[in-house]
């Protein structure tokens, strides 16, 4: 059975369809939604910290922002060309293309700092946005 898609998306991305395209189960519940959004902080806080404690290899990486991935998406009400899901995206498909033992080099890891910093002011700008609805 030919399937390109599934095989771009677990090769190259290394994450499901369902979480980049930000499908979910119907849990409804805005205590559930508090937790998935609190999930989501922590793991920003958690890939960030990572980086300033110069964790550089992809197997320290890679799954940090693939947790993050997942529990960015399952947030409700994000747009689908929410930034900081297309730069996690990018970033791992990086990884997932380089061996567990590589690490990135100190360029890297400012860059993705940065841009998880970006990511996170972004993501804040998003639920106070989404608060006043």
């Amino acid at each position: 059975m030919e399937c390109p898609r599934a095989v771009d998306r677990l090769l190259r991305t290394g994450v499901p369809a369902t979480t980049l395209h930000q499908t979910q189960a119907n849990e409804g519940a805005a205590s559930n939604e508090a937790v998935r959004v609190a999930e989501c902080v922590q793991h920003f806080i958690t890939a960030m910290d990572a980086l300033k404690l110069d964790q550089r290899a992809v197997d320290e990486v890679q799954p940090l922002l693939s947790d993050l991935m997942d529990s960015l998406t399952r947030v409700s009400g994000l747009p689908a060309n929410f930034d900081p899901v297309d730069m996690l995206k990018r970033w791992l498909i990086k990884l997932n293309a380089m061996r567990a033992v590589d690490e990135i080099d100190e360029d890297q890891a400012r860059q993705l700092s940065f841009e998880l910093d970006t990511a996170y002011a972004g993501f804040h700008r998003f639920l106070k946005g989404a608060g006043k609805n």
